[in-house]
């Protein structure tokens, strides 16, 4: 008989995506397929949203709304010039890029990452250059 380790057997703890592996999928799965219902497996309900001065939560719906709002806008492709993390936190320095409209934006995003679900994100205001 061969033992079971709790490494490889039926009671193995879960394994859980990084940070960094979470944030890839927010932007890959969300904003570049629009799979916006996503939202639900890798966000915390509520999640709540850091800006300079101000603080919110946002629950699944409002979340989903948020994005379905500004999707069909521009359309943006992000492009991660700085994807970094460690076993809590992701930081992502981006440029977006409008694939229907004319526009552009880039900022930088600090999320918290709990049993791989986005539960906090601090946001910089938004500059209408690419960093370089």
């Amino acid at each position: 008989m061969t033992p079971v380790t709790p490494a490889t057997g039926p009671t193995a703890p879960p394994r859980t995506a990084s940070p960094v592996a979470v944030v890839r999928r927010y932007l890959d799965e969300i904003y570049h397929e629009g799979l916006v219902d996503v939202v639900r497996e890798i966000c915390a309900d509520p999640v709540v949203r850091h800006d300079p001065g101000s603080i919110r939560t946002l629950t699944h719906r409002e979340q989903m709304d948020r994005i379905r709002a500004d999707l069909p806008q521009w359309n943006p492709w992000f492009e991660a010039a700085v994807l970094a993390g460690d076993d809590t936190h992701a930081v992502l320095v981006w440029n977006a890029t409008g694939r229907t409209a004319e526009r552009t934006l880039s900022g930088i995003e600090v999320f918290r990452v709990v049993d791989g679900r986005i539960t906090d994100v601090w946001n910089t205001p938004y500059s209408t250059e690419h960093w370089t």
